[in-house]
Order: structure tokens, then C-alpha cells, then sequence
């Protein structure tokens, strides 16, 4: 058998799909200490978490390129006929694997429903989670991160990053000077900067949203530039270290203001597209809108790669949100707030609400109000 250069080509982008996702895990897993993950519930359920996240929605990725395999060759006129490589090279070679994912997985009122969440979610709160916790840490390689989020699964990545979190020693805390006759820092407590954010990730994540907002109807040609738009522009900010820059200096601000900006974005978008996919329902009803998201999962295996990618990042973000790495109190005053929000809206509304402290805050200022008098 003898393939010709064309052919050869087009094996070539699955085998280097494959060994992009194999280098990138063989990085991620090197730069952790896997002695440590016995040593903390949290990591082992992360670590658990990453292996079935994974497993599962790099399942759906596989029955996804089977199905667009056979769909190829019973839609044609005639038979094609050679070996498995040959007919797998003419198939690769007259098909768009990526368009095809992103097309008919988001195709429909509730697959956009399910998509949008994700796509917020990962330009709103994780790309600005990883890189705020990632240089708070010193996490490596958080470039690696956003890419096996891009090509595999945010779930997957994320459970990864948080492996790592907690793994990480948490930075020693900056004390007041301390004067002889200055007898008040004695009592003060330990002072801990609050986390900033450049320019480099707050312009990609706005433009980022934005992007989410104006995009076209998958049918639509300029639907797969749209995305494409997307994943450039979540890389900005964790390019390596040399492309790394803080200016505009003025534009840095805490990380919370961030979060506190996407939440608001968020919200705004997703009233409407669940408003927009309830209003589809020939009954409208918690029940009913319930049966048609789920039912939507089954509908194609890139809608299922892409809704329980959704899942999993869900149950993920609000283990976090809740538990963090173990070591602190957990939120449990949060708790129904925040599952409450995600039921609702999605965790794309409620992720940034809870790493912004929005609850917390809401819960200090009802504390300090009802606070008696003395």
C-alpha cells in the first residue's frame, strides 16, 4: 500500500491530535507530586475526578469521529473501496472533524443552551481562576492547562489544576511591622494582598464574552472563525513566561472585580438563552425544560461530549467553591446560594459569583446589619 502525500497529510491530524493530549498529560503529571495525592480526600477525589472526566467525554470524542466516519461513507453515491488505512485517509481528507463537533454538537436551541454555559464558563471564570491561582501558586505550565481544556475537556483540566492547587504550598502571608511601642500589630492580623489581574487576561476574557455574545447560528459560515476567535484569544493569557507583560499597568485590577464583571455578563446571557430555549417548549416548566436539556445529550455524540463536559465542570466548581483543597473552612452558608444560582442559570453564572465572593459579602453585610447595638 502506498499513500500518497495528500493521504499521509490527512492521517497526520488525528495522530498528532493523539500526541498533543499524550504530551500534554505526560507534562501536567510530571510537574505533580503524585506521592502527595494520598495525602489530602480532596486530591484523591480530583485526581478521580480528572481519570473519569476524562475517560467519559474522551468517549464521546471517539463514538463522535466513528459516527463521522460512517456518516461519511453511507452518504455517498458509491462505494470506496481499500484497505482501512486507505478508506480512513479518504474520509479524513474530504471531511472537517472540527467543524463537524462543533457544528451538529451545538446545532439547536437547547445544544446552544448547553454549549453557551460552557463557553462562558471557560472565559469568564476558569481562564481567569487559572491564571489569578496559577501565578498565586506558581503552578507550571498553565499554558498546558488551557489546551487540554480546549481539546479535551474543561472538566479534565480543571480537576488537573486543582490536583495541583492543592498540592501547592499556600504563600506565606506578609506580617505588619512590628514597633516596640506600637502595641495594636501585635493583634493585627496576617495581611495578604489581594490577587490582580493585567491587561493580558482581562482584555481576552471581555472580548472573549463578547465573542460568546454575537455568535452566529452554527449553519452559519462565520460560526466555526467565531469560535476559533475564542480559543485564540482564551490562550493570551497563559501564554509562557517571555510572552508575559503587565501593561497597560493602570488596566490591572483585583481579581474579584473580574469575577464580579462576568458574573454580571453572565447573567445577562443567560437569562436570555434560557429564556429563549424555555420559550421553545410547547409547555414551559422546570419538569419539562429538565427532560428536554437532558434529552439533548443524546442527540449527538459531539452534544453529549460538549453537555457532560458541562457536568463535570459543574460538580467540579462548586466541590471547589465549597471545599477549596480541604485545608480551610468549608462555604456551607454559600452552599444553596450557589447550587440554587447553577440550577438556574448554570455554573457559568454561579462559578464567578462564588470565587468573586459575592455571597460572602452578601452574608458579612447581613451579619453586620443585624448585629446588636451595645
Amino acid at each position: 500500500m502506498t499513500l500518497n502525500t495528500r493521504e499521509l497529510l490527512a492521517l497526520a491530524g488525528p495522530v498528532s491530535y493523539f500526541a498533543l493530549v499524550i504530551f500534554l498529560f505526560a507534562l501536567i503529571i510530571t510537574s505533580l507530586d503524585l506521592k502527595k495525592i494520598n495525602s489530602s480526600a480532596f486530591s484523591v477525589i480530583y485526581a478521580l475526578l480528572a481519570l473519569v472526566s476524562f475517560l467519559h467525554t474522551f468517549t464521546y470524542i471517539l463514538l463522535d469521529l466513528k459516527w463521522s466516519y460512517h456518516n461519511y461513507f453511507d452518504t455517498l453515491p458509491y462505494t470506496v473501496v481499500g484497505t482501512p488505512i486507505e478508506r480512513m485517509s479518504v474520509w479524513l481528507m474530504n471531511t472537517s472533524i472540527f467543524k463537524e463537533i462543533w457544528v451538529y454538537g451545538s446545532d439547536g436551541i437547547f445544544n446552544w443552551w448547553w454549549l453557551e454555559n460552557l463557553c462562558i464558563m471557560t472565559a469568564g471564570t476558569w481562564t481567569v481562576f487559572l491564571v489569578s491561582e496559577g501565578k498565586v501558586k506558581n503552578v507550571p505550565y498553565l499554558w498546558a492547562y488551557m489546551i487540554i481544556a480546549q481539546v479535551v475537556a474543561v472538566s479534565t483540566a480543571s480537576s488537573l489544576f486543582f490536583l495541583a492547587l492543592s498540592q501547592r504550598p499556600t504563600p506565606t502571608k506578609v506580617m505588619p511591622s512590628k514597633k516596640d511601642d506600637d502595641d495594636i500589630n501585635s493583634v493585627l492580623p496576617a495581611f495578604e494582598p489581594e490577587p490582580e489581574v493585567t491587561a493580558q487576561t482581562i482584555v481576552p476574557v471581555l472580548l472573549g464574552l463578547f465573542t460568546i455574545s454575537t455568535c452566529p447560528a452554527p449553519k452559519s459560515p462565520d460560526f466555526l472563525s467565531n469560535i476559533l476567535i475564542l480559543h485564540a484569544l482564551l490562550f493570551i493569557p497563559v501564554l509562557p513566561t517571555p510572552f508575559q507583560t503587565d501593561y497597560p499597568r493602570w488596566l490591572k485590577m483585583p481579581t474579584v472585580n473580574v469575577y464580579f464583571a462576568a458574573t454580571a455578563l453572565s447573567l445577562a446571557l443567560r437569562i436570555q438563552s434560557t429564556l429563549f430555549a424555555a420559550s421553545s417548549l410547547p409547555e414551559i416548566g422546570i419538569l419539562e425544560f429538565a427532560k428536554a436539556a437532558f434529552a439533548c445529550l443524546q442527540s449527538h455524540p459531539g452534544m453529549a461530549t460538549f453537555g457532560w463536559d458541562t457536568i463535570y465542570t459543574t460538580v467540579l466548581f462548586l466541590i471547589w467553591a465549597t471545599f477549596g483543597d480541604g485545608t480551610s473552612k468549608p462555604k456551607t452558608k454559600a452552599l444553596i446560594p450557589v447550587v440554587t444560582a447553577t440550577a438556574a442559570l448554570g455554573i457559568s453564572f454561579s462559578g464567578p459569583m462564588a470565587l468573586g465572593n459575592v455571597i460572602d459579602e452578601l452574608f458579612v453585610q447581613t451579619e453586620v446589619t443585624d448585629a446588636p447595638v451595645v
